[in-house]
């Protein structure tokens, strides 16, 4: 079958062309019948196509490059009118070439080009690997986000891991342009986290799902302030992050249209033993709002002196308090186990 896009002859019962990666067969809305890409009735039905096997081929294209979360999302957004605006906390990772300028100015459009398509592989790969989203591709640099519209508890941690392997997997490629076109090609990059709107900026003529807020620019001021092939990251980042990596204190940075200085660091590999990740060390705080939650924890522990044994499952979104809320059971079934509880009811070893 020969793919429409690129015309290569590909094997029988292939559905993605080997060449380009599109797609060589859509399928009726109607019986499911395989179709080719082309048709505009079914072959089994006779349904009219139209623009929903257009839609379907368009669709499967776009889930090779993003997160089918966001896919949907935007699609939503195309049928309602629009992505509605929501509050996130989210860390913005900028990487970029460091004097992509001068370089492309040594070479012809089209080596350059080729250099750069080379370069996004290893700038892409890991922000995917840690589920991140990558938000938008510039000449020479990229923008992604961690915790929107995917979200984890340890976002800034992704994001931190994605820039050092962007750094490190970057390094092979930077000796291959050295050796191919003589041009010295290294990249930067800088990450914060922060509060942000996130949704829907633009036009009929192009639409973007992207970040609005002070954090973004930081970010963005992060990566320019970064040295070539190192991350470096805003205090607020570093904040949630500590205890996982070791650190260059840098020293606060002024940034344009901020009252005072941002702290910086510069991140230099993963600590070998992790410190405790939740909450401030020497600082204990009790909690509040989830008194219901813990005595239904507690009668199904009682129940365990009792033979009756259940499994639990804690959900919530991210940040929420799941693992607070199992940390304070596990200090109540301490507690009860050193001095003895009011109804001589010792707890359950394995929450210890």
């Amino acid at each position: 079958m020969n793919c429409s896009q690129c015309q290569t002859a590909n094997p029988e019962g292939a559905k993605f062309c080997m060449s380009c990666g599109s797609p060589l067969a859509a399928s009726c809305p109607e019986c499911g019948t395989e179709l080719p890409t082309e048709a505009r009735f079914c072959l089994n039905c006779g349904h009219q196509l139209g623009q929903a096997a257009e839609a379907a081929s368009v669709r499967a294209q776009l889930e090779q490059y993003i997160p089918r979360e966001l896919l949907q999302k935007l699609e939503s957004a195309r049928t309602s009118g629009g992505i509605q605006g929501e509050r996130r906390v989210v860390t913005m990772l900028f990487c970029d070439v460091t004097g992509s300028t001068a370089a492309a100015e040594q070479l012809d459009p089209e080596e350059w080009a080729q250099i750069m398509n080379g370069a996004f592989e290893h700038l892409i790969a890991p922000v995917y690997r840690y589920e991140g989203t990558l938000a938008r591709l510039m000449g020479d640099a990229i923008l992604a986000f961690f915790g929107a519209p995917i979200a984890h508890e340890d976002d800034p941690h992704r994001a931190v891991l994605a820039g050092l392997e962007i750094i490190q997997s970057i390094g092979p490629y930077r000796d291959e342009v050295q050796r191919k076109w003589g041009v010295d090609f290294q990249v930067r990059v800088g990450i914060n986290t922060g509060l942000v709107v996130m949704g829907e900026v633009g036009s009929d003529l192009r639409v973007e799902y992207t970040a609005l807020g002070d954090a973004i620019n930081v970010a963005a001021r992060m990566e320019s302030a970064a040295s070539p092939g190192t991350v470096l990251i805003a205090a607020d980042t570093h904040r949630l992050i500590a205890p996982l990596f070791d650190f260059e204190d840098l020293g606060p940075l002024e940034v344009r249209g901020k009252s005072e200085p941002v702290g910086t660091f510069r991140v230099l590999a993963r600590k070998a033993q992790p410190e405790r990740e939740r909450g401030i060390e020497g600082l204990d705080s009790p909690m509040v709002g989830r008194d219901r939650e813990i005595d239904v924890l507690r009668e199904l522990v009682d129940g365990l002196s009792q033979g009756s044994g259940q499994i639990v499952s804690v959900m919530g979104e991210a940040g929420l308090g799941k693992s607070r809320l199992v940390a304070e059971l596990r200090n109540a079934a301490a507690t009860e186990v050193e001095g003895g509880s009011g109804n001589g009811t010792e707890a359950d070893p394995q929450l210890q």
